[in-house]
């Protein structure tokens, strides 16, 4: 059985989106016009910021539409607050991660200011035949959506 390893710091952070997540989260929130964390072999649209690019000193607020994010789980706090400084009309921004409540990035950057999802199921990511050995969450940053926790069966 092949799983993402947590092993923070020296476990492989490039996972692939599910694609049937990712077509479950098109349905609710639209097409995904650019991804944001991704490479050749893992982007979810033919327009997205590599590692090269170094995404979280790009502007997303020149990209327009549903944006995506499924960062490097290790260090997911830059990304969470690149995406709460992004938000904006025209354009919504949902970030994966792992649901880390408790942590000060998720208070900072999350709480209060985007609608967060706990994902059910968990999912299996490309390449592994396991799924993710934790709880994750979907948080979409949409200046037309009320901040709140919900739940969501995706797979529904």
């Amino acid at each position: 059985m092949t799983r993402p390893a947590q092993r923070p710091g020296s476990s492989r952070q490039d996972y692939g989106t599910p694609p049937e997540f990712l077509r479950a989260v098109e349905r609710r929130f639209g097409p995904v016009t650019f991804d944001l964390a991704a490479h050749a072999g893992n982007s979810v649209v033919p327009g997205y910021h590599s590692p090269a690019d170094d995404s979280l000193v790009q502007d997303w607020t020149r990209h327009n539409g549903t944006l995506w994010c499924n960062p490097p789980f290790g260090r997911p706090e830059p990304w969470a607050a690149k995406c709460a400084r992004s938000k904006g009309p025209g354009r919504r921004i949902l970030l994966l991660t792992p649901a880390s409540v408790s942590t000060e990035w998720f208070a900072d950057h999350i709480y209060g200011q985007a609608r967060v999802y706990a994902v059910r199921p968990r999912l299996t990511f490309v390449g592994c035949t396991a799924s993710y050995p934790g709880d994750l969450i979907l948080s979409v940053y949409d200046p037309e959506m009320t901040p709140a926790f919900c739940l969501w069966r995706w797979d529904r």
